[in-house]
């Protein structure tokens, strides 16, 4: 099924936005991308291959998107608060905590025995928050992303607006280092004429003594003079070639830069444009979008653009029904616990139900939401299931549709919790042979 079309993506699974106190990363990563925080939100600068061009992108877009860093960031916060909890207090890490079937908290020591009871009521007292910090993971751990993983489509962009504005890369040369040059010593002071008074005139010798001194303080201003000029000349005549090849240096930097600039500014005016009219620009883009989801589960998709750029294709390898959790947990009400039961096979199958539209639905979004000339996608789901008639794993397309952009944007994105994703796909032209507790037959994809 990979490949119908051109280009790959592979979302990989669990990238989240860390908003915290500390600042702000990006954990598994955003391919390419650079984050900047600031008062208007957290930013990713792009930089799209074999086109010249950059761009910058919101990371942080939706309510969830930053409800799902933020909760990461507490996820981290309180594995650093256990590794703390543990250098602090050797004994308990000697201990083994685990969970029976039912969620029972079951305390031992590190070879296995089961702690007294004594024991275990001052573990229990004295350890209350760490222990309920340990369960607490063990919970996400059995429930998985639950919201990330059925309801994707709450981060759907407007397709009406793209956010995406081109970002003008700073001229990546460092300005050239100025040689550091001997200064010329300053040039001597000549004499000043001395004032004759009229008593240095009328006694006898004095006048003729004063000028007799100033001229020797002229002579020796002359040779200290002709020696300035020797040494101006020598240092002027050492530095001419180390200042001619800086200055000419200076000189073609400013003409790189200017020339970078230049190239900048027209990118950046004609970004726009390319963004509705250029494919390889639109592709790049679009594959930078859908690499920055964040995702419960590894999800493959395949498009291409027509020569046009009005009409998108999408192939999405969807992830198998087995990947979902088959347990949901709370926490006790009472006692240090968790409630775990088993999801039925009907609970499993629409959980995979919605799992899976919601993951197209926002795959359609984020497609319009890029690029502002895509009039029309068609987007096809297949996964790899049993054939029971041969015992092989083979690919079964399970749903597609047919989706233009007016009918898309009549969806109300204000209000995206009442939307049911798996109803929302049958206002487009679906084919889909599903039941109504979420069994999917094979179906045939629609005609490009």
């Amino acid at each position: 099924m990979a490949f119908r079309f051109r280009n790959s993506i592979r979302i990989a699974p669990g990238i989240r936005l860390n908003i915290g106190k500390r600042g702000v990363s990006v954990s598994a990563g955003v391919r390419g991308a650079t984050v900047t925080a600031g008062n208007q939100g957290v930013h990713g600068n792009l930089g799209l291959p074999g086109t010249g061009l950059s761009y910058r992108t919101r990371l942080d877009r939706s309510v969830n998107q930053r409800k799902r860093g933020e909760q990461e960031e507490k996820r981290q916060n309180r594995l650093e608060r256990q590794t703390v909890a543990l250098e602090n207090n050797p004994d308990l890490a000697e201990l083994t905590l685990d969970l029976d079937e039912k969620g029972n908290l079951l305390l031992s020591t590190a070879n296995g025995t089961p702690l007294a009871s004594e024991e275990r009521r001052k573990l229990l007292l004295n350890f209350n928050a760490e222990i309920q910090e340990w369960l607490e993971k063990q919970m996400e751990n059995i429930n998985g992303d639950h919201d990330l993983l059925v309801n994707p489509h709450l981060d759907i962009l407007t397709p009406d607006t793209t956010s995406l504005r081109h970002q003008i890369e700073p001229f990546p040369e460092a300005h050239p280092e100025q040689p550091k040059f001997a200064a010329a010593p300053k040039a001597p002071v000549k004499p000043s004429a001395p004032d004759i008074s009229w008593k240095d005139k009328i006694i006898p010798g004095r006048k003729a003594k004063i000028l007799n001194e100033w001229q020797a303080q002229v002579n020796a201003w002359q040779k200290a003079y002709q020696a300035w000029e020797a040494e101006k000349f020598r240092l002027e005549a050492e530095q001419a070639e180390p200042r001619a090849a800086y200055q000419a240096e200076l000189t073609a930097w400013r003409e790189r830069k200017q020339v970078h600039d230049t190239e900048q500014r027209k990118l950046a005016d004609t970004f726009a444009d390319r963004l509705e009219t250029d494919t390889q620009v639109m592709t790049e883009v679009l594959k930078a979008e859908l690499n920055a989801l964040d995702w419960a589960r590894e999800t493959l998709i395949d498009f291409e653009l027509d020569k046009e750029s009005k009409k998108l294709l999408l192939d999405v390898d969807l992830p198998e029904i087995e990947m979902l959790p088959t347990q949901e947990a709370r926490m006790g009400v009472r006692d240090l616990r968790l409630v775990i039961t088993d999801k039925s096979a009907t609970q499993i199958r629409r959980d995979y139900a919605r799992h899976v539209h919601s993951v197209v639905l926002r795959i359609i979004g984020t497609a319009f939401h890029t690029l502002p000339s895509l009039e029309e996608l068609v987007i096809s789901g297949y996964s790899q299931r049993l054939n029971p008639a041969t015992g092989n794993i083979q690919d079964d397309y399970l749903f597609a549709a047919r989706v233009k952009r007016p009918v898309f944007a009549e969806i109300n994105f204000h209000n995206l919790k009442e939307v049911d994703p798996v109803i929302a796909l049958e206002r487009f032209e679906l084919v889909r042979n599903m039941s109504k507790t979420g069994i999917f037959q094979p179906i045939e994809p629609l005609e490009r």
